[in-house]
């Protein structure tokens, strides 16, 4: 899948194009473009098929992901990669450190009562803080009217 972000000043662009040509167009928030950069990271480190990506994939839409009823009913890979995507801009924040990531994952997993079998050693967190740093540089030098495009093969994971 294709994921571009368009710097629109105020406002920000996502657009997702799946694998069968469509296309999942999203007006959203200044901030949300961090948090979005966030979820792809999670989901391609962890090889998360069912998490926000995962689902905009399988043909949800921003919208739907956005309604609780819908969220509900979702798969818990979804609400695992929220958790795990949350933990990320946290500590990316300095909001907790990576010997404390894994807790703090566990924490907020423990209050839904989800089992994650997902390894969040110190490695693997700050692989994905790095490339979450590197991905939010990128994003930072994108001029108003430009993107930032990214790739994730969410049938390959």
């Amino acid at each position: 899948m294709k994921i571009t972000l368009v710097n629109k000043g105020t406002r920000n662009l996502l657009t997702c194009e799946r694998h069968d040509g469509s296309y999942e167009v999203a007006d959203i928030g200044p901030q949300l473009p961090y948090h979005d950069i966030a979820h792809y990271v999670v989901e391609r480190e962890l090889k998360l098929r069912k998490g926000f990506y995962g689902n905009i994939y399988s043909g949800y839409t921003v919208e739907q992901l956005s309604t609780k009823e819908v969220i509900q009913r979702l798969d818990v890979e979804s609400m695992v990669s929220e958790i795990i995507t949350r933990a990320l801009q946290s500590l990316s924040t300095g909001a907790c450190t990576p010997d404390q990531f894994s807790d703090l994952v566990q924490q907020e997993l423990d209050k839904f009562g989800i089992n994650s079998p997902l390894s969040l050693n110190k490695e693997r967190v700050n692989q994905m803080l790095l490339h979450y740093q590197d991905l939010i540089r990128q994003w930072r030098a994108v001029a108003e009217g430009e993107s930032l495009t990214l790739t994730l093969h969410v049938h390959q994971l």
